[in-house]
Formats: C-alpha cells, sequence, structure tokens
C-alpha cells in the first residue's frame, strides 16, 4: 500500500474514545454505563492517538465486585507497511501543531520532530502497549473472565477492616480500610491503580511496597451481600515533628521529662481520590471525605491532615466539607473567633484542634467570616477585606515584587474580588447556621495595599488569577496571583 494514497485520518485513533471502561456482574450486566477515560497519555503519549488500525476499538471491562480484568482489542483493518505507518504519525503531528500554532495565534517553528522507532511500535499492537499497565491476571476469553466473575460476587468480601457505613437513594455503600501490604489489597490495588492515570490528571502508580499506605475502598453492598466496586483513596502516613525549639539543648532536659516527648505523632497525607464514573454526582466523593476526616479528628495520634496536588474540583469538595465540618464541630462558637482581624493566637489553637494545614485553615476562616458578616457594617467589611488581602499578598509576593506600588494595589483588589466571588460559590453549597445574617449586595472598595512580611517564604498551589506583568522580548510575562 503506497503511502502517498493513505489518508492520515482514517488510521489514526483517540485512544480516550477508542477505549471504553465498564464494570461488569455475573450476568454480563454493566454497572451504570460504560465510559471513556479522561486521559490515556501515560498510556499511548502524550498525543494520546493510536496509529495503524481502521475502526478500533478496545474494551477494558473489570469484574464489578474484585475487579478483575478483561481485555479486547478490534478493528476492522491494520496498516502493516511500516513506511506508511510512519507517514501517517508525522502527518498526525504536523496537524496537532498547526492545531496548536493556531490557537496560540503565533508561530512555533523549528519544533519539527523525526518519528521515533518507539512510537512506531506502540502504534503496533495497543493491547500489548495497554497491559504493560494492567495485573497479570487480565483476561482475554470473555467467557472464562465472566465464570470468575461469577465466582467471585459468591464468595468476595472486601479486605480489610469496615470503617463506615450509609444508606443513599436506596443503597447500602460500606467503606473498607486496608494497609497496602494485605495480600488482598495488594491483589485489589493492582487492579484499581489503572482508575488513577484514567481519571487524574497527572496521576502516577504509588509504591505498593511501602507499608505506611492505607487504600480506603467504597462499595456498594446489595441486599443479597453482593459487592459492588465504586471508588478508593489512598492515604499515606508520615511521622510529625514539633517544634524544632523542642530539640534545642537548652530544652532537651525538659523535652525528656515530658511523657508525650517521644509519642510518635502521624501527618496523614490524602494522595490519590478517585469515584468511578458510574457513581459520580451522587455525593460519594464527600462521604468518603468526610470518613478521612472523622477518622483522622479523632484519632490522638494524628497531628495534621494534607492532601497532595489537588485540583480544582478536589479543593472545591474539601472546602465545602471541611466547613460543614466545623461547623458541626463548633469551632465558630469559640470565643476566641472574633469578628476580623482574628488574633493568630487562636487562629494557631484552632487549627490545630481541627488538624488542617495553615493556608486551608485561614481560606476556611475567611469564608465563615464573610458568611456571617453585616457587609452593610462598612468598618467591620474593611477589616475584613484588609485581612484577606495581607494573606492575598504574602502569598504572592514574589509574583507582585515587579510591579509599581499602584499597580500591586489594584491586582491585589482584583484578587481579593475573584476570592469573595469565589467564596459565596463554595458557600451556596454548605447549610448556613441560624446563627449568620443573611447577605447584602455591597460592592467592596478598594483598599490600600497592605504591607510585605519579610519574614515569610513560600508560595503554595491554589486557584489563581493571571496578571500581565508587563513585556520581554515580546512575550508577555504573567504572574499567578494565587489564592
Amino acid at each position: 500500500m503506497s503511502a502517498t494514497i493513505i489518508r492520515p485520518e482514517e488510521w489514526t485513533a483517540d485512544s480516550n474514545k477508542a477505549l471504553s471502561v465498564s464494570l461488569v456482574k455475573s450476568d454480563a450486566a454493566t454497572v451504570g454505563s460504560e465510559f471513556h477515560p479522561q486521559f490515556t497519555y501515560p498510556i499511548f503519549g502524550e498525543a494520546e492517538a493510536i496509529y495503524g488500525f481502521k475502526n478500533l476499538t478496545i474494551e477494558l471491562k473489570f469484574g464489578s465486585t474484585d475487579l478483575l480484568p478483561y481485555l479486547k482489542v478490534s478493528y476492522s483493518e491494520k496498516l502493516e507497511d511500516r513506511d506508511a505507518l510512519a507517514s501517517v504519525i508525522e502527518e498526525d503531528k504536523k496537524q496537532k501543531r498547526q492545531d496548536e500554532e493556531t490557537d496560540d495565534g503565533h508561530d512555533m517553528g523549528g519544533n519539527e520532530e523525526e518519528v521515533s522507532e518507539i512510537e512506531t511500535q506502540d502504534g503496533d499492537n495497543p493491547g500489548v502497549t495497554l497491559r504493560e499497565f494492567l495485573p497479570k491476571d487480565v483476561f482475554t476469553e470473555e467467557h472464562q473472565w465472566l465464570e470468575q466473575v461469577k465466582d467471585a460476587e459468591k464468595s468476595f468480601s472486601p479486605p480489610g477492616e469496615r470503617v463506615a457505613s450509609y444508606s443513599q437513594n436506596g443503597s447500602t455503600f460500606e467503606i473498607w480500610r486496608a494497609p497496602i501490604s494485605e495480600e488482598r489489597q495488594k491483589v485489589l490495588h493492582e487492579r484499581m491503580q489503572i482508575f488513577v492515570l484514567f481519571l487524574i490528571e497527572g496521576g502516577s502508580y504509588i509504591d505498593a511496597t511501602d507499608d505506611r499506605w492505607r487504600i480506603y475502598s467504597l462499595y456498594e453492598k446489595s441486599g443479597d451481600g453482593v459487592y459492588t466496586f465504586a471508588g478508593f483513596t489512598t492515604v499515606y502516613s508520615y511521622l510529625w515533628y514539633k517544634n524544632a525549639q523542642v530539640y534545642d539543648s537548652t530544652t532537651k532536659l525538659a523535652a525528656e521529662s515530658n511523657d508525650d516527648f517521644f509519642t510518635l505523632y502521624q501527618r496523614k497525607r490524602i494522595s490519590q481520590f478517585v469515584i468511578l464514573p458510574p457513581f459520580q454526582g451522587q455525593k460519594h466523593g464527600p462521604k468518603l471525605y468526610d470518613t478521612l476526616m472523622n477518622e483522622f479528628y479523632k484519632d490522638p495520634l494524628v497531628k495534621e491532615v494534607t492532601v497532595e496536588d489537588p485540583n480544582v474540583a478536589f479543593d472545591d469538595l474539601r472546602d465545602r466539607c471541611d466547613m460543614e465540618r466545623l461547623d458541626k464541630i463548633g469551632i465558630w462558637n469559640d470565643d476566641g473567633f472574633t469578628d476580623a482581624p482574628v488574633s493568630k493566637e487562636w487562629m494557631q489553637f484552632a487549627r490545630a484542634k481541627t488538624k488542617i494545614i495553615p493556608r486551608q485553615f485561614q481560606r476556611l476562616v475567611e469564608m465563615a467570616l464573610l458568611r456571617r458578616l453585616k457587609k452593610s457594617d462598612r468598618t467591620a467589611y474593611r477589616k475584613y477585606r484588609l485581612q484577606v488581602k495581607q494573606r492575598l499578598f504574602k502569598h504572592n509576593k514574589e509574583a507582585l515584587k515587579d510591579l509599581d506600588k499602584s499597580e500591586r494595589i489594584a491586582k491585589i483588589d482584583e484578587a481579593y474580588r475573584s476570592v469573595e466571588e469565589d467564596y459565596y460559590r463554595l458557600l451556596s453549597g454548605v447549610p448556613v447556621p441560624q446563627t449568620d445574617p443573611e447577605q447584602e449586595d455591597v460592592v467592596p472598595e478598594p483598599l490600600p495595599e497592605a504591607e510585605p512580611d519579610p519574614t515569610f517564604k513560600g508560595k503554595g498551589k491554589g486557584k489563581h488569577v493571571q496578571f500581565e506583568l508587563g513585556e520581554d522580548n515580546h512575550d508577555v510575562k504573567r504572574a499567578k496571583v494565587e489564592y
């Protein structure tokens, strides 16, 4: 077949669309509906394309109970000519570069790439490529696989121990916790981990040989005791170190006389967090997150809970869950929680009590203050804005240092308005305590710039507003002012 008469689009498949994923019961019925991955670039490359096949479909099915996988790859025709395949890949890359140049509005010349032998080989067998990310027990014979799925439905019980259960939409759901080293959990984790690549941007596999990982798995349980896998989260335990001053030689003897000195406290880090698409939009994410936080809050050995590189959707979930949980704890009823500015001493006390990291707790305080603020009280409203702007300035001083004073004031004011708008959006999903007043629509006034804190360090991550900082070599420089 001559490469000159080949139409590259006929031999190029979007790997996200070509691959369908489903949870399947023993009667071959699909749980909910099949879904497509949001991301496949960790498997098929940044282009998320598979070359050399017509009408390519990849079916990846999992037993709904224990996630035993089944894989089927089908196509109507395969491009055997290696030179023609290389031409298809190069034409697709060229078209993508042209699309990027059009989107960016400027030429990206000089970015020509050779088609690598590895890319050509990857396109030669997408099933082989995908199996590198699946456990060894993947089935390719559907009948045999369904027999195993049927056996699992009769005998499967989740590994570890049940830590929570709840009813939702007439169904019962359970959350189970197990160390990753537990043998049955290890097998289950090998099967579930590919969902991290499919559903989390930038997701990667964790070190399954490290026993400090704990897996919290969510299941739906039928009336006859059959479990259906619905999601999971991974949590890592670090040692929590006390203030370094405690270990100074001047305080060593006093510290050693304290029985608490050698207690092995922990910092928990929530890493991967996945609710499978058939169960999304049903409030299972908040249930799973609340289960974690309630457990850690009650554990005297846990001193702090962090989240690894959360995306915007998880940030929203965490903000709303944390606000509702702190309402129930009653932290905002403490005498030390006053109108803005809230004292640093109370902030330290309350943050330690709630086990929330500093920046997240600051934002929750700001939301709680805004929620109960009478905006018609101009003085109180101005003090509140100043407190928020001081945090924004400290958090972004590196990004703002190249602006003159008037520009910094304008940018911080713009960032504040975005913060306030976002807080109202988040609070709209949180039940309002009866003690909070009804909000009044008042347009914020610009405030003088908060003075920089020379001791502030670190930038952090989060939502942001982009500001132009000027031009350099005809390229506009931008800073992300995070909030």
